[in-house]
């Protein structure tokens, strides 16, 4: 009996122990049930745990390869370090900690080019196990058929999720749960606003699934038309009155972004050619979408695309290339109209105003630190973008900024290489 005690004391005791050595540690991981997440909420609605290895997102860059001019990408210098899908895939394979990948598709509420609510959809994604760093909240890059988002497929920037982190990916408006919308594309306040809601509709999700992330500091990550939109996210984040200190941001990677979109009309005005000609419809319609009195579309287009574009471009059916095949043209002569190119006409006033308000400001200095990648032989977003962005930066003494301007080819061969490099960072 005395032996019994004797154990039972000693447990009692090193119970105790362990009690008050735990209540002494300190508290590891972020708490997001004490976030603001200013009462938006993730929901989902379907869930699985995806192998990267059966997934193979990198095979799915072939479509933004192929949406290139066959002939710039003969012409683009190559640098020695330029790489392949196949090497880039076999490199991120060999990179990642673990292939099981959880992938949450939800809704949530944001607010539409028309200031008004808009339910949308969008992706997280987390690692099915082991211990999560940070959360990344992600941009991504131009898409055009609805097949192509977050929700509806298992994107390239779903493999961070590999290295342990938690990727948060919106869809965008007019795609996925509201691909019955017209894209506000490349307006860039209104899709910032709508990853900064995703990333605090996510917050009461991560809380409810008990997932522990080690560090508060978000990561922004975004390239081409992601990369615009990272570095507003990033501004809204740091300047909105609506977000700022919400979040705290660790690093900010924007590669290939159209920062200055009245330049790159310019640019396409002056060279009367582009490398992505179904962007140049998109951007139009997209700075109608939202205004008092929409553009009038009939005198920016010519057919066959004034004919088609309903089809092609808003049904969301179509995916780059095949667009490109259909407008038959890189040709701006062909697509757009005279009074298009004509910044005295009052219509394309009306849109330069509209291109101007979405590019970044000259005076934004950026708090947090900024990697900017950019190639310089890219002719599907200008390096015109990357030169007047470090300018404004320069020109307010902004030394926060990393720039990573080479001659890394085309836009596409560019990401990879992008891919590559914020993939070695995060490692």
């Amino acid at each position: 009996m005395m032996k019994n005690n004797l154990y039972f004391s000693i447990s009692l005791l090193l119970m105790l122990f362990l009690a008050s050595c735990h209540h002494d540690e300190p508290t590891l991981g972020v708490d997001f049930s004490a976030m603001d997440n200013a009462g938006k909420r993730f929901v989902p609605y379907s869930e699985e745990v995806c192998d990267v290895r059966e997934e193979e997102p990198w095979s799915r860059l072939s479509e933004v390869v192929a949406n290139e001019a066959p002939e710039m990408a003969i012409s683009a210098r190559r640098p020695a370090s330029s790489i392949t899908i196949t090497d880039m895939a076999r490199g991120l394979l060999e990179s990642l900690n673990s292939y099981k990948v959880h992938q949450v598709c939800g809704t949530y509420i944001t607010t539409g080019a028309d200031g008004e609510p808009v339910k949308v959809s969008g992706a997280v994604f987390y690692p099915k196990e082991g211990r999560i760093k940070n959360i990344i909240i992600c941009s991504h890059y131009t898409v055009t058929a609805d097949h192509e988002v977050p929700s509806q497929t298992f994107p390239i920037e779903a493999l961070f999720a590999s290295l342990g982190y938690v990727v948060v990916m919106p869809d965008y408006i007019g795609y996925g749960a509201s691909k019955e919308l017209v894209h506000p594309y490349l307006q860039a306040y209104v899709t910032a606003e709508t990853v900064i809601d995703m990333a605090l509709a996510v917050r009461p999700f991560l809380a409810s699934r008990k997932i522990v992330v080690e560090h508060e500091e978000i990561i922004l990550i975004g390239y081409s038309q992601g990369g615009s939109t990272s570095l507003f996210v990033q501004l809204m984040m740091e300047q909105s009155a609506a977000y700022k200190g919400l979040f705290k941001i660790k690093q900010n990677y924007c590669g290939g972004g159209p920062y200055n979109v009245a330049r790159i009309y310019d640019e396409t005005v002056r060279t009367r050619t582009t490398g992505i000609p179904y962007a140049v419809p998109m951007l139009i319609l997209g700075m109608s979408e939202g205004m008092a009195v929409p553009l009038d579309i009939d005198a920016f287009f010519q057919d066959p695309l004034l004919s088609h574009y309903k089809e092609w471009l808003l049904s969301k059916r179509y995916t780059g290339t095949q667009i490109t095949q259909l407008m038959g043209t890189k040709n701006i002569d062909k697509i757009l109209t005279p009074m298009a190119l004509d910044r005295s006409q009052p219509e394309t006033k009306r849109l330069y105003r509209a291109l101007a308000y979405n590019s970044v400001p000259a005076n934004f200095v950026p708090e947090a630190p900024v990697y900017m990648f950019h190639s310089i032989d890219d002719q599907t977003v200008p390096f015109i973008n990357a030169q007047v962005q470090h300018g404004y930066f320069t020109q307010h003494g902004v030394n926060n900024v990393t720039y990573d301007f080479g001659h890394y080819g085309e836009h596409a061969d560019a990401f990879l290489i992008f891919m590559r490099d914020v993939f070695r960072k995060l490692k």
